[in-house]
């Protein structure tokens, strides 16, 4: 594996926070964006020892429990809502797995330092689900900015993976 090659995979699973990974040549590769079940395509951007990042280029192929259309106008340009296309009970899933892994490292250091084993036995009750399952957001983050070069100041949504980027959004 090098450095600037392009690269084909399905995405394994997906790390906190929005980071798909798979596995090639031997090294976990994380690809910003990739969602479990995608084939993508990707350029390394850094190597590690036993592990690499990547730029996803292009999604070849959906995930097969992805929905073929997003509830959102604006899904894939702003910067927010990257499981919608996924069902809210595989969102729901994606989401307790991300917490328990955060949290397993951590309470198995607790549990170690109050009773010496370091075992797991800490229990996650899951996530609760939302009434609603779409059409909420428990965050917005509006910026000022331009859409284009030396453009009008406008407020909005940061452009997916750009910070300097704005995206006008009609409604979220």
């Amino acid at each position: 594996m090098k450095k600037k090659e392009i690269y084909e995979g399905v995405i394994e699973g997906i790390d906190f926070p929005d980071k798909g990974y798979l596995h090639i040549e031997g090294r976990k590769v994380t690809v910003k964006y990739g969602l479990t079940g995608q084939r993508v395509r990707f350029c390394v951007t850094k190597l590690r020892k036993g592990a690499a990042q990547a730029r996803l280029l292009e999604v070849m192929e959906p995930s097969p429990v992805e929905r073929p259309k997003p509830a959102c106008p604006h899904a894939g340009i702003c910067g927010g809502c990257i499981y919608q296309t996924f069902p809210y009970e595989e969102q729901l899933h994606i989401k307790e797995e991300q917490v328990r892994r955060l949290l397993e490292p951590v309470m198995r250091q607790y549990e170690k330092e109050m009773d010496g084993a370091g075992q797991n036995n800490f229990h996650c009750e899951g996530i609760v689900p939302s009434p609603m399952a779409e059409g909420y957001r428990n965050k917005m983050e509006f910026s000022f900015g331009d859409s284009v070069k030396d453009g009008p100041l406008e407020l909005g949504m940061h452009k997916r993976g750009s910070f300097h980027d704005i995206v006008t959004v009609s409604g979220c």
